[in-house]
């Protein structure tokens, strides 16, 4: 007789059994009871050879999941920059990029977005692991949503520590915003100094909304110096205008070495090097290249003039350099220490004239790009008469005409380094470097200066005060929208720059035998 308990039969049906719990709803006023148990029988019938069938739980799938979760044939949380699976494993969490379709319905003036591919690791420092997103982040490709909020206030705020002042010609300010920012998108290296310097700033001015750390900080400074070093190495001719609006930026971004631990004495003196490095690129980059990139209003400094200039600077100053004899080791550096004064005569000579004009703070920004690099030379081997005249440009970095977040503090922090690293021999010649130091305000710093306790800044009359009026917004959106459209600004730059500058003094700057072909060009604002 067979035996029908030992086994199964592949003809006979099998039986599955689901328990279902529910609450039973109780009042207010009821006292909770049990839950209800409902125990449901369901046969499903197979055949020989069929595999039983059962029926999936509901759920929601992940069709935006992350490629190791497919793979794996699980559901992914979706969580950015790694979802919790990923977390866990301590693997690369990939997205891949698809295009959201758009509906028939949808406005005709919506344009459809795509989603970047977002390569994060599980440590990465711009989110907090295990982060959940409720739905993708739409961002391009190679950025997270930190990048994002640096770049919007690059274009908000930071931007405008480069500017040339409240002029009305404010095409400067939308290079800036535009051009700096679409050459950016093409050059990471510059990418990544723009995110620095923006990183900077707002850690500066304590903004925490962004998220920004000091180790957010010291990331993009790094990646910022190391993708620009590469990238002068490649001399790739592609990337010139790049690489000149970078090392703009790199003036900036380098000032932490005044700051904070990153401080260390002296440390003026290789950061004049960095702005010498401008015009070292520009040595190696046709002007043409760079008028048509549609950057090269940023480099446009007030000339020179050198023989009215020397009428101004101070009689202490002169007398420094007619001491030296022939057996003096600087005698060799005299013609480059009168050319370094020169320079300093004119700022004395743009405050005289002018009072407290955009033009002088340029003129101050400006003044390393001018210097010979024998005075830098020579200032980096410790010579006295080159350190006082740097520590006399630093007493004029103290204007707050148009205050620079990213030059704030360096004089205070650095002239009393120069005034021991010169000596006490030479104290009576830092006189006023060191009152300087004590000053803090602008008409007292002139008055210093100018050795006259009741100087008063100029009365300009409103014809002469036109070029400071601001822009006006519709003005703004103007240049902005032409930028956008690769309109080249040179030609306006230029005319309206050379309406201002006396053909003689034109003629002069060009013909200063000291001045290299990057500097000369510079000089003219590379248009050429």
């Amino acid at each position: 007789m067979k035996d029908t308990t030992s086994g199964v039969s592949p003809d006979v049906s099998t039986t599955a059994t689901a328990v279902t719990i529910s609450p039973t709803p109780t009042s207010a006023n009821d006292s909770p009871t049990a839950p209800a148990v409902t125990t449901t029988t369901t046969a499903t019938t197979t055949t020989a050879g069929e595999r039983p069938y059962h029926a999936k739980r509901p759920h929601r799938k992940s069709r935006t999941g992350c490629t190791n979760c497919k793979k794996r044939k699980v559901k992914c949380d979706e969580g950015r920059p790694s979802c919790r699976t990923c977390t866990a494993r301590r693997e690369t969490c990939v997205y891949l990029t698809f295009e959201k379709r758009r509906s028939p319905s949808s406005s005709p003036d919506v344009s459809s977005a795509s989603l970047a591919v977002s390569l994060s690791e599980d440590l990465s420092p711009h989110s907090a692991p295990g982060t959940v997103s409720s739905q993708p982040l739409f961002l391009p490709g190679g950025r997270d949503e930190l990048d994002m909020r640096l770049l919007w206030f690059y274009t908000a705020a930071t931007y405008a520590s480069f500017s040339t002042g409240p002029l009305k010609e404010r095409s400067v300010d939308v290079i800036l915003k535009v051009n700096i920012v679409q050459h950016a998108f093409e050059h990471p290296f510059l990418m990544n100094c723009v995110l620095g310097l923006s990183a900077m700033h707002a850690n500066h001015l304590g903004v925490r909304s962004l998220g920004v750390t000091h180790a957010h900080e010291v990331l993009y400074r790094s990646r910022a110096f190391e993708t620009y070093r590469k990238a002068v190495a490649a001399a790739d001719p592609a990337t010139y205008p790049a690489l000149l609006a970078t090392s703009l930026l790199l003036c900036g971004l380098s000032t932490h070495m005044f700051r904070g631990e990153d401080a260390r004495p002296l440390a003026i003196l290789d950061w004049m090097i960095i702005w010498m490095g401008i015009g070292e690129i520009i040595r190696v980059t046709r002007v043409t290249t760079v008028s048509k990139s549609g950057i090269s209003a940023l480099f446009w400094r007030p000339p020179v003039d050198y023989e009215a200039s020397a009428r101004h600077v101070p009689s202490y100053l002169l007398f420094m350099l007619t001491s030296v004899k022939p057996t003096d080791p600087e005698y060799p550096l005299v013609q480059s220490y009168y050319t370094a004064l020169r320079l300093l005569g004119s700022l004395y000579r743009e405050l005289t004239n002018g009072g407290f004009h955009p033009g002088l703070m340029l003129r101050i920004i400006t003044f390393p790009t001018y210097l010979p690099k024998e005075v830098v030379d020579a200032a980096r081997a410790r010579r006295p008469r080159a350190l006082i005249i740097v520590a006399h440009w630093l007493a004029w970095v103290k204007f707050q005409i148009f205050p620079c977040w990213w030059i704030q503090g360096i004089s205070d922090y650095e002239i009393p380094n120069l005034c021991a690293a010169a000596g006490p021999e030479w104290l009576h010649l830092l006189r006023v470097p060191l009152a300087a130091v004590r000053v803090n305000n602008d008409k007292d710093l002139a008055r210093l200066f100018l050795d006259d306790p009741n100087w008063e800044p100029p009365l300009r009359s409103p014809n002469d005060c036109t070029e400071c009026l601001p822009a006006t917004p519709e003005s703004e959106r103007e240049l902005a929208i032409r930028a956008a459209r690769g309109e080249n600004f040179d030609n306006e730059v230029e005319d309206s720059h050379q309406d201002q500058i006396p053909r003689a003094a034109r003629i002069e700057d060009v013909s200063i035998k000291d001045e290299d072909l990057g500097q000369k060009q510079l000089q003219l604002g590379l248009c050429v």
